[in-house]
């Protein structure tokens, strides 16, 4: 299995639960923590496409702060998780993420969705259509990326984009281009992520609802049959909270610390995660000491997941994160 770290580049307990024990977002603590990944053999570094998450509103905009992390770093994944579609004209998105590509060597995987934060589209003066407009402009914009990395002169015609020889060159340096992550989990998802990914992203948070997703992963194979597509070839990667201490005393301390949580929607967080228990049960967080974390990984990984992005509940200290690195790790190798 592969573990990454997911860059908590935004500040406090806010929708998506994160970051609550950071209380500004301050370049040195970030990079620190970039530093400290890569060091304690993180193989991977994703960051949130977001531009006002969390309580406080603070955040670093994602493929600004992926340039300054391609440059930072020589050997590890880096990718946005992901990038909402709404966002960014798909041509505009192509030429940036093939930048990013090149200034890392071939390094990015191209995280991409639907997007869901409506009080940020409308804060920013971004459209927020319908989810079934959201997922049409989804799949328009990937054969716009697709056709932008791999064409001579990429021309599309869609309901929703259109280019005309939109030159993309140099093109990128991953062959045939970064690969294609897609985040989502309901059906119309399932079934788009089966036909056009190279990598299925789910987040099991306190934030997810609908069907469990024992069944999710048997629907998810039945599409990639449907498409004719072999399921060894696409990917599986899950974004999971975690909080690791050495023994059950430090954990409970950690938790005491960190807990309550907000949990729900962006629309209704009117109550709380109160504890571990509550946390693991309704948000499938990865919570206790190294050998009870890995025991809950081991449940994702025979569900045919093999990448972690991984969000620290205790950042901006690191002692998880190492603990992490130095004892999970390890056995899953």
């Amino acid at each position: 299995m592969q573990f990454d770290w997911m860059v908590q580049c935004y500040a406090g307990a806010g929708v998506h639960r994160d970051t609550p024990m950071l209380e500004h977002v301050e370049r040195d603590t970030i990079l620190q923590g970039v530093d400290t990944a890569v060091e304690t053999g993180l193989e991977g570094l994703w960051a949130p496409d977001h531009f006002m998450l969390g309580p406080k509103a603070e955040e670093y905009e994602v493929w600004t702060l992926l340039s300054a992390l391609a440059e930072r770093t020589d050997d590890v994944d880096i990718g946005p998780l992901v990038g909402s579609i709404t966002y960014r004209n798909p041509a505009l998105l192509a030429k940036m993420a093939t930048t990013v590509d090149i200034l890392s060597e071939g390094r990015l995987k191209l995280g991409l969705g639907a997007g869901w934060h409506e009080e940020e589209h409308r804060a920013y003066g971004f459209d927020f259509p319908d989810i079934g407009t959201r997922i049409d402009m989804l799949e328009e914009g990937i054969h716009v990326v697709k056709s932008m990395f791999t064409e001579e002169e990429p021309t599309y015609e869609g309901d929703h984009f259109q280019i005309d020889a939109a030159l993309n060159n140099p093109k990128p340096v991953s062959d045939p281009h970064p690969p294609i992550v897609i985040g989502g989990a309901g059906p119309r998802m399932l079934r788009l992520i089966a036909r056009h990914a190279d990598e299925w992203n789910v987040e099991i948070s306190a934030r997810a609802r609908g069907k469990p997703i024992e069944f999710k992963v048997r629907k998810f194979e039945e599409y990639l049959e449907n498409e004719g597509r072999d399921p060894d070839n696409v990917r599986r990667s899950w974004l999971a909270h975690v909080l690791v201490r050495n023994d059950e005393a430090a954990v409970e301390e950690a938790v005491e610390k960190i807990f309550p949580l907000p949990w729900g929607e962006e629309s209704d967080m009117n109550e709380n995660l109160q504890d571990a228990a509550d946390a693991r049960e309704k948000g499938s967080m990865l919570i206790g000491t190294p050998s009870q974390v890995a025991t809950q990984i081991e449940h994702i990984r025979d569900l045919g997941f093999d990448r972690l992005q991984l969000m620290f509940l205790d950042f901006p200290d690191t002692r998880g994160m190492e603990l992490f690195g130095d004892e999970i790790a390890p056995q899953f190798q």
